[in-house]
């Protein structure tokens, strides 16, 4: 299963957000993909979600947990 850097793609989603609400952009590339008239709710609801992935990863130290031995 390939790393998936959440804190990258929320930059880019957080981005897209601001390029929207400063009506500069109708479509904007995304890992390749081209978005076209960006949907505000849907990339709010994106951002919650990578960010709540961010801080999961963040707080696990990444995919896999260290064991403390007793």
């Amino acid at each position: 299963m390939a790393h998936v850097d959440y804190e990258a793609r929320l930059a880019l989603v957080q981005a897209a957000i601001e390029a929207l609400l400063r009506g500069g952009h109708q479509s904007y590339k995304i890992e390749g993909q081209e978005v076209t008239r960006l949907d505000l709710a849907w990339l709010s609801k994106e951002e919650e979600r990578l960010v709540a992935k961010a801080n999961r990863a963040q707080r696990r130290g990444g995919a896999f947990r260290q064991a403390v031995p007793r």
